[in-house]
């Protein structure tokens, strides 16, 4: 469990350098205000990342191998995950940045951005609950109150989007584009399941 909560922070801490440096080195103003990182911080230090570390044991734990004493806890493919997935939502976010692949007026664009970063996290949080090579799917209802955190600030981030815009600098969300930006967040569950299949 303090690797799958150690797993979830170092995401999200290497998606937001990477998306604020890069951007900053190709000229463009920071992607998030003050508010919306306080928002993201609360994320990822908050009830969503802490429900990782209530995880329960899991029927096959005893058939995997033992854990070496000397091993360290953030092992060579968790490092690399972890890297990938940063990397993987830091290409999408700084390409609708700079490309606007969805097609958002310019009004939107901050908006869509914080929202898609915040998705991505959550997204992620089910990705950081399988360490190995299952699919998330095996255990995904083992963990109830994961479950029903990550749905409580999805919703709150509905209602900080349509109805909290003048604290947070964003502006309401079209239907459309909250099912575009729900499918692409999940496209990093997807792709972990793939990687998963090939390995």
């Amino acid at each position: 469990n303090f690797k799958r909560f150690i797993s979830f922070q170092l995401t999200v801490n290497l998606a937001s350098v990477i998306t604020v440096f890069v951007s900053i080195l190709l000229g463009l103003k920071a992607p998030f205000t003050a508010l919306q990182l306080l928002w993201i911080n609360i994320i990822m230090d908050g009830p969503p990342a802490l429900t990782l570390g209530l995880e329960p044991n899991y029927s096959d734990l005893m058939n995997r191998k033992p854990t070496g004493r000397g091993d360290n806890i953030i092992s060579r493919t968790m490092f690399t995950r972890i890297a990938l997935t940063a990397v993987y939502m830091s290409v999408i976010f700084l390409c609708q940045y700079v490309v606007n692949f969805l097609n958002v007026p310019s009004t939107e664009e901050g908006t869509v951005l914080f929202t898609m970063f915040v998705l991505f996290q959550l997204f992620n949080a089910f990705n950081c609950r399988e360490l190995h090579t299952e699919s998330i799917f095996r255990h995904l209802l083992k963990n109830r109150l994961m479950l029903l955190i990550v749905g409580l600030t999805f919703v709150l981030q509905i209602l900080i989007i349509q109805f909290a815009g003048a604290f947070f600098g964003t502006v309401p969300l079209p239907l459309g584009v909250w099912i575009k930006l729900f499918l692409i967040a999940a496209s990093v569950v997807a792709l972990s399941e793939l990687i998963k299949l090939f390995l």
